[in-house]
């Protein structure tokens, strides 16, 4: 009788237990790892011992925003951009991160609700973390020339900042370049004349696309100056919803040019099919100046209802003064 009733007592108990995890089920915050999530055309800064990456529009946030204290294995930890100004609809693409002063300024590109092409709009935030405000006056914008997209920035050694985009020409039929304009003393707007630097009737397929040709757009670009004082530009080139889009550079002894197209940096051949069509590289300065590139690429085949482009990062260097290589390669 007396172990019917420690039976009976461990039957109540466990029935009010389920009972408990039934009615207040146990809410685990889930922690989103981007080696396996969605995470493309990658922008990042370090700040105070804490690296901060932002996204393209995915899952329901503007421009997504995710952390790391060692440069790996970033999380999501929320939305950058909260609210879109008044003349911005639909996803957001393609944003950058730049410091000027001690505001942090985050450009991005959004279609226009009037002309239904894409101008390159600014927020801002005083932590890189935000959350950021964006500028209800647009920084630059060329209907004619398809739109302007993919923004990002690049400072001289006299300090003044530049703006690079492209125009979005093969959304009209045109060509596709990439351009470079000074920035006001704020960082809100384009002055002066537009720079073309390279035009994709200049890039060639590599040879290991196995496609022959010219490539059908170039995009998002990302300019730096080398060891040796040569100004490389690295840019994504062919169509991103395929295996065949792949990162390439350009290099030049001018700041505005002209680029000579030298050849591709990455390629999923390259890259042993381990990372599929990788684009939308950036080069971001961590801990002690190390180089982390940040670029992504297709998971679950491309661009599929199931697959995703997640973010990658790869130690970066310099070999022959200004060739740009990933240390893994």
């Amino acid at each position: 009788m007396k172990a019917f009733k420690v039976i009976l007592r461990i039957v109540v108990l466990l029935g009010v237990l389920f009972l408990v995890g039934f009615f207040f089920p146990h809410r685990q915050k889930e922690q989103i790892n981007l080696a396996t999530d969605s995470f493309p055309d990658p922008t990042g800064i370090y700040e105070k011992g804490t690296y901060y990456a932002y996204a393209t529009s995915t899952d329901g946030l503007n421009i997504p925003l995710a952390r790391s204290k060692s440069g790996k294995n970033y999380q999501i930890v929320g939305d950058a951009l909260p609210k879109l100004p008044d003349w911005a609809q639909g996803s957001i693409w393609a944003p950058h991160i730049s410091q000027v002063g001690k505001r942090y300024l985050l450009y991005f590109s959004a279609i226009d609700k009037k002309s239904k092409k894409r101008s390159i709009g600014v927020a801002w935030a005083n932590k890189a973390q935000g959350p950021f405000k964006a500028e209800e006056k647009r920084v630059a914008t060329d209907n004619s020339a398809g739109g302007l997209i993919d923004p990002d920035t690049f400072q001289a050694n006299d300090g003044q900042d530049y703006l690079l985009y492209k125009n979005d020409g093969n959304a009209i039929g045109k060509t596709s370049s990439l351009w470079l304009q000074k920035l006001s003393q704020n960082g809100l707007a384009v002055t002066g004349k537009s720079e073309r630097l390279l035009t994709n009737t200049e890039v060639a397929n590599p040879n290991d696309n196995g496609k022959a040709g010219i490539v059908s757009t170039i995009e998002g670009p990302y300019l730096t100056k080398a060891p040796d004082g040569t100004y490389v530009l690295l840019f994504s080139a062919g169509s991103y919803v395929t295996a065949d889009y792949f990162t390439g550079y350009a290099i030049s002894k001018k700041l505005s040019g002209p680029y000579q197209y030298q050849g591709a940096l990455l390629t999923t051949a390259s890259l042993k099919n381990q990372i599929v069509g990788p684009g939308g590289a950036e080069l971001v300065q961590g801990k002690n100046r190390v180089g982390t590139l940040l670029l992504h690429g297709w998971i679950k085949g491309v661009n599929r209802e199931e697959s995703s482009r997640k973010l990658y990062e790869f130690p970066f260097l310099w070999e022959s003064g200004h060739v740009p290589k990933v240390a893994n390669q």
